[in-house]
């Protein structure tokens, strides 16, 4: 029986206690960077003021169970995934497990991240460099949160205010139950992320449509979206561009731009991968729905090598597209300077969002947003990394240090912080969604 939201929600959280143990008992001792220093030094000073009853308990619970659950933890992941990188790396179930223990100690390494960010290879240089997702989900992002934002929580609202700001996006056609345009269509949750609930219906024929296993009429389809538990919006698919054909299996590519406000109040590209479906997946390319993902330089466009989220060891890393042959490593993408300069104008028209990861497609007209994420995730990133946003002179982690800095010297009482998310005051204490994709 799958656990539901709460109890989900509940254990995500005391796995970040538990990995932030670490990191707010020896705090800036393991940054490798001045700004490491800044955003670890805020983290365990978050970490030790609980905001409510609530967080105090999960503190108290999450600091004792740690004995416990991190060897358990490092044993299931070396049971699972262990005898792939022995057979790849040449390095023992023994010294793997080892490892992870270490590596908790030395940076707050649990569960999957050993694997995720491949600390295998140098994990005691390269583990303290990368942000972990305790340090982000559980810390950085409350102490930096600006508030809720619709505009991008909710998929109709984001297309409205792109459309209102000269962006193209692609937006909403039909409120679910309206009448379909005829022409291949994609649905989604209004409020979803993972790419969790998303239908692609291809037209087949005058007012036909197939999602691969089967078809239906227009009466049918409206029906069948009407039925649904959720509010979705219906959008025109979204054609690739010729260029990147071959490398999906059918799901529209995407670029993960993520950007951040420099110390002028302007966006600031610091991170980009290209995420690619594979195998029967025709619907999303999201890698946590299992597709995959590789870096991008952000001067170039040029493509690394790819590979899955890599909690699960087996597939490791690939210069050809699983699927379709095609090469990944070393493709320059197309579009590539429009890519970026769409993401900095996204960014300033959804101001003063501090930090945003965009979804952006290259379609054959062009790149187009898919949408914003308020709280993007950092394993998505670093894992096609090398060393991680807190290495000594990243972009990223040097502006999260900046932001950490003004942010303290004008933040206001807890309390004021408090009422602000219920609208008294521009600044809020709320943390951001725990993850957004």
């Amino acid at each position: 029986m799958t656990p539901g939201p709460w109890i989900r929600s509940r254990l995500e959280r005391l796995v970040y206690v538990i990995a932030g143990l670490p990191i707010a008992i020896r705090g800036a001792s393991l940054a490798p960077s001045p700004a490491a220093r800044e955003i670890r030094s805020a983290f365990a000073r978050r970490y030790w003021r609980p905001a409510s009853v609530g967080e105090a308990g999960e503190l108290v619970i999450g600091i004792l169970l740690a004995p416990i659950a991190v060897p358990l933890g490092a044993l299931w992941f070396t049971v699972r995934d262990g005898t792939a990188i022995r057979e790849r790396e040449g390095k023992g179930l023994a010294a793997q497990l080892a490892g992870q223990l270490r590596l908790y100690g030395r940076a707050g390494v649990v569960g999957p991240w050993y694997y995720i960010l491949s600390l295998y290879r140098d994990g005691p240089r390269r583990a303290p460099t990368f942000l972990q997702r305790c340090e982000t989900k559980h810390g950085i992002y409350e102490l930096l949160s600006d508030g809720p934002c619709e505009m991008l929580a909710d998929k109709q609202l984001f297309s409205e205010c792109c459309a209102a700001a000269g962006l193209p996006c692609a937006g909403s056609e039909v409120a679910v139950g309206g009448n379909l345009p005829d022409c291949d269509l994609f649905v989604k949750p209004r409020r979803g992320r993972g790419g969790r609930g998303a239908e692609r219906w291809d037209r087949i024929a005058a007012g036909r449509w197939s999602d691969g296993s089967r078809e239906l009429g227009r009466n049918e389809l409206i029906a069948h979206l009407r039925s649904k538990s959720i509010p979705h919006i219906v959008q025109r698919r979204i054609r690739v561009h010729p260029a990147l054909e071959a490398l999906t299996s059918g799901a529209v590519p995407t670029v993960r731009a993520l950007t951040i406000l420099d110390e002028q109040g302007e966006p600031e590209v610091v991170g980009t991968v290209f995420r690619m479906s594979v195998g029967a997946n025709r619907t999303v390319d999201n890698i946590h729905a299992g597709g995959l993902a590789c870096s991008v330089t952000i001067d170039s466009g040029v493509l690394g090598k790819a590979s899955n989220l890599g909690a699960d060891a087996k597939l490791g890393w690939v210069s050809h597209h699983p699927t379709t042959g095609a090469r990944i490593e070393g493709t320059r993408l197309s579009c590539w300077d429009e890519v970026k300069q769409l993401a900095v104008r996204a960014h300033r028209a959804f101001k003063p969002r501090l930090l945003v990861g965009w979804d952006i497609a290259i379609s054959e007209s062009g790149p187009v947003l898919i949408e914003g994420n308020r709280g993007p995730d950092m394993d998505l990133m670093q894992r096609f990394m090398d060393v991680g946003f807190c290495a000594d002179g990243h972009r990223f982690g040097e502006l999260l240090a900046y932001h950490l800095r003004v942010r303290r010297r004008t933040q206001l009482p807890r309390a004021s912080l408090a009422r602000g998310a219920n609208g008294a005051t521009g600044k809020t204490a709320e943390a951001i969604a725990p993850l957004d994709g």
